[in-house]
């Protein structure tokens, strides 16, 4: 386990967090999944993010952040990084509460996002990759004395993206494993943080695609490393993790394993979710049903909860995709 203060969350600062924000977030449903539990041997509930206000788990930790900034702080306004669906969050928590945002987004990233991230009424900037958007957004921050949401690397952020875990542990007891995509880590931090809190016997698992595996390098040497990353189906999970993000601490004492899935699983799991259950999933959102599909066996007769992270694709694209 890496030093440094893994107790930086708390399942009291997510309590708080829901309490904050609940009056703008919905309730996302646990859907049972006939297909998968039958895959499995087991049963299988799909955790629906994507059914979010802006269809993704990503506002949760946004509304946190932006509503525990200082009067000063509010006034300046905001600025962020985001491959689609934490920028879509903060569009939608800046727009609650009158705040000014702007948001750094790769020149590569989703059109759908582009599209709803500009109707939402940000300053969308796009003049850097996947790699720089960070750093960028960072140096645009302290130019222009606007404050820098991180998409994961803030308490904040990690105890908003927690309360998922606490809907998830009030709707289903005697959970075996949970399954929940990583990208900067914000998402399985919180989740893990309240789930291993309330539910210690739980199998928490991350799962990276095969062609972005820095958390998992990262975790497997117990520092974070620069792993090579190729263009991937999960964008949502793409992209350079900061060196000081508190979230690998997290993840050490939290997590049982990561697992990292093909390609070729994810658009199968994209496959899967719209032809078994009706459902326009992202990459990133449909990676935590790639792991069910690669790892039948390690899961037989489990009881499973794959958090969908996220949603926000067209249904064009997705058959697109899938043709």
């Amino acid at each position: 386990m890496l030093a440094g203060d893994v107790l930086m969350v708390s399942v009291d600062d997510i309590e708080q967090a829901r309490n904050r924000i609940k009056g703008h977030i919905k309730n996302t449903p646990l859907h049972h999944s006939p297909y998968l539990s039958e895959l499995i041997q087991g049963s299988v509930f799909l955790k629906l993010e994507s059914e979010q206000v802006t269809g993704s788990f990503k506002v949760r930790g946004a509304l946190n952040r932006l509503m525990t900034l200082t009067k000063e702080e509010t006034a300046r306004g905001v600025i962020t990084a985001s491959t689609g669906n934490h920028g879509l969050g903060t569009a939608f928590a800046a727009k609650q509460l009158g705040i000014s945002a702007q948001v750094v987004f790769p020149k590569e990233a989703s059109a759908v996002k582009l599209k709803k991230m500009q109707k939402a009424g940000v300053e969308v900037i796009q003049d850097v990759g996947y790699e720089e958007v960070e750093p960028y957004a960072r140096k645009l921050a302290k130019d222009r004395g606007m404050t820098y949401v991180s998409p994961y690397n803030d308490p904040m952020i990690v105890a908003g993206a927690g309360t998922s875990g606490l809907e998830i542990v009030e709707q289903l007891d005697n959970i075996d494993a949970v399954i929940v995509p990583i990208g900067g880590g914000g998402l399985i931090s919180g989740i893990a943080t309240a789930i291993k809190a309330m539910s210690p016997h739980t199998e928490m698992i991350g799962v990276q695609s095969e062609v972005s595996p820095e958390v998992y390098e990262s975790w497997k040497a117990g520092h974070w490393v620069d792993a090579e990353e190729s263009n991937s189906l999960a964008q949502g999970l793409m992209g350079g993790v900061e060196s000081d993000s508190i979230t690998l601490d997290i993840i050490q004492a939290k997590l049982d394993r990561i697992v990292l899935v093909s390609e070729k699983s994810i658009l199968e799991a994209i496959r899967v979710l719209y032809e078994k259950e009706k459902l326009v999933i992202e990459g990133a959102g449909a990676a935590s049903t790639a792991v069910l599909l690669e790892q039948k066996s390690e899961l037989e007769g489990k009881r499973v909860v794959a958090v969908v992270s996220g949603g926000n694709i067209s249904e064009e694209e997705v058959i697109s995709l899938l043709s």
